[in-house]
């Protein structure tokens, strides 16, 4: 027999636990004085009750407070004042007796000042009279027509799709440009500029174009030197020989060395020390010897010297120093423009009109030749201060879109546009410090008033509305109306419930 001692934090539940878990069929279960909280319903005991029988357990109760013991048999357990009444019930091994039936509790009597109850009257149908009837129709009628009529009013709606006539047209629009202005001035077509610029630099070569004259190749040709003495006489290479008449003489060296024998005559080849014509002499023109050879022997020449010519050859000019100019900075624009254009599109929407670079400061040159000297090719490094004035694309598209607006055609609005810059005016034609022109492409859509159309077409047919709406407005194709719901036969009698969309480029508006 297994001992189960209730205390004070169990509860049905956790004692409903315990029973689950008992190894034997014979459990014997104590509540003490103690246990103040609880137990003072049949349920806390019925539940109990259940758990012993679903596990066939022989189970008593040893309760001590009276009270509790008779919530206990209520329940339908075995309950004892002692624990020997208990066990001495285990031992006879019974099963649970049948629970008693609960007293039936009486209904209570009525206080002495509560009214006596009455039978409730029974009521007596009777037949209206006719008079009530008809206006009870009549009233019902009404009823249903004020149901139809906000019916016919409320629920039905209309959706009118409408695309509107749209057309083409272009303005070309002049831009003036003016440095000192701080804001856009569109009645008289003006906006300002900033202006930025840096230094660019660039190198172009050109081909000379001047002619000169300029002596080539040495004369050349044979000396006869005749010895004075009795003995052989050797005559080195490179012995210098020259000319003696004329006030600038003529002077050659010889290329080989050669022995000339005692009083004999020997050829030696001479050649020019200076390029040119001034080589060329006639015959016995050469008859003097310089340094030490000159005491020994004599020379001169018993043919001409010749071979030395003159030609035409290219020189700078100053043309072409300016078409390497001209290269030059028109390389440097082009950077200039890049760059600059760049510099300007550091900040959003702004761009830089080529029309407006300037050349500012003085340019550093550095040309490879001077005027005259003789070169094929002439080579020019460049560098120079180039500014121009940064635009706004907002502020010219905003005075192009001026001129759009106030040209439109009758009955149109401005749906959409483009815009394409163009070129500065050569000439000074505008308010400001340059001009240019921007090509304004406008797309209008014809106007039409969906307040007009609710009204002109209310308790229309779709067939009636659709026939006056391709009279009346300059659509582009047939309107579209759809009534819901679909059988009924007009559009709404108010106008607030009908939908009136146009529709441009596919977009309802």
């Amino acid at each position: 027999m297994e001992t189960i001692t209730i205390q004070s934090t169990d509860d049905r539940y956790t004692l409903r636990g315990m029973l689950q878990r008992v190894d034997g069929d014979r459990v014997l279960v104590l509540l003490p004085w103690e246990v103040e909280r609880g137990w003072a319903q049949p349920l806390d005991f019925e539940v109990q009750r259940r758990v012993a029988e679903d596990r066939q357990l022989d189970i008593a109760w040893v309760i001590e407070d009276p009270e509790r013991r008779a919530a206990a048999r209520a329940a339908g357990l075995p309950v004892f004042k002692s624990m020997d009444d208990a066990q001495a019930y285990l031992d006879q091994h019974l099963r649970f007796p049948p629970p008693k039936a609960m007293p039936r509790l009486e209904r209570p009597a009525l206080p002495w000042y509560a009214p006596t109850p009455r039978a409730p009257k029974k009521l007596r149908l009777t037949q209206p009279p006719a008079w009530l009837l008809a206006l009870e129709g009549l009233v019902l009628l009404v009823v249903l027509g004020i149901i139809v009529v906000t019916y016919a009013l409320a629920v039905p709606s209309a959706t009118i799709a409408l695309h509107p006539a749209t057309l083409g047209y272009s303005r070309i629009v002049q831009v003036s440009v003016d440095i000192g202005l701080d804001e856009v001035d569109l009645q008289r077509g003006v906006v300002p500029a900033t202006r930025i610029g840096d230094e660019f630099e660039a190198y172009a070569e050109v081909v000379t174009s001047g002619r000169g004259y300029d002596f080539t190749g040495l004369a050349t040709g044979e000396v006869l030197f005749t010895n004075l003495l009795g003995q052989d006489y050797p005559v080195p290479q490179g012995t210098i020989v020259r000319t003696s008449a004329g006030s600038y003489p003529v002077r050659y060296q010889t290329t080989s060395a050669v022995t000339v024998p005692p009083f004999g005559q020997v050829m030696a080849p001479v050649e020019a020390l200076v390029e040119g014509p001034s080589g060329n002499v006639d015959p016995y023109q050469i008859n003097f010897v310089e340094g030490v050879v000159g005491f020994a022997v004599r020379v001169t020449n018993p043919r001409p010297i010749t071979g030395a010519q003159s030609q035409t050859v290219r020189v700078v000019a100053d043309a072409d120093r300016e078409r390497a100019w001209d290269i030059a900075a028109q390389q440097i624009m082009a950077q200039a423009y890049n760059g600059l254009q760049e510099l300007a599109a550091a900040e959003p929407g702004r761009f830089l009109p080529r029309q407006t670079l300037v050349i500012q400061a003085a340019p550093k040159t550095a040309y490879t030749h001077l005027v005259g000297e003789r070169t094929d090719v002439l080579g020019l490094a460049l560098r120079l201060l180039v500014t121009g004035q940064a635009v706004s694309a907002r502020d010219a598209q905003a005075v192009a879109y001026r001129q759009l607006v106030t040209q439109l055609p009758e009955g149109y609005s401005l749906a959409d546009a483009s815009y394409e810059i163009g070129e500065a005016a050569e000439e000074d034609i505008g308010p400001g410090q340059f001009t240019f022109f921007i090509t304004a492409h406008g797309q209008a859509t014809a106007r039409i008033d969906a307040e007009e159309i609710r009204t002109k077409v209310q308790r229309m047919s779709v067939e009636e509305a659709r026939e006056l709406l391709e009279r009346d407005l300059p659509l582009s194709q047939p309107p579209d109306i759809t009534i819901t719901p679909a059988w009924f036969p007009v559009i709404p009698y108010l106008p607030i419930r009908t939908n009136v969309e146009i529709v441009v480029d596919g977009t309802a508006r």
